[in-house]
């Protein structure tokens, strides 16, 4: 069984649509209840909902993106912050642990997590 979509209620859909297209690689899938439904190479659906009034998520919910290398999380942090997006700085948990990771925040605020462990 694999998690096939996850369902935010956002304030502003369409800027975390745009947000999600340009620098996450999902494309848009379709329209639904005044939001957008967007779909990534691996199938996998973001729902982006209007809310109002909207309600903050709790504290440490975040979506977190795997990548395929501690390189790539180096690379992925190095093309946001170039985009002008706030990223935090790399952590890098290597030798001890197999672990480097960084966190941005998507225009609705919620918590964003680009990460590498290995498989």
């Amino acid at each position: 069984m694999n998690l096939n979509h996850v369902n935010l209620r956002v304030s502003d859909a369409a800027a975390c649509r745009d947000f999600y297209v340009e620098h996450f690689g999902f494309r848009p899938s379709f329209e639904a209840d005044g939001g957008y439904f967007l779909r990534n190479d691996e199938g996998f659906v973001l729902a982006l909902i209007p809310a109002e009034p909207h309600q903050p998520l709790p504290e440490g919910f975040h979506i977190g993106f795997g990548v395929t290398s501690a390189d790539e999380v180096f690379a992925v942090h190095a093309r946001l912050n170039s985009a002008g997006i706030g990223v935090s700085n790399v952590e890098d948990f290597r030798p001890d642990d197999q672990y480097v990771t960084f966190r941005l925040a998507d225009p609705d605020a919620t918590e964003v997590e680009v990460f590498w462990e290995p498989a």
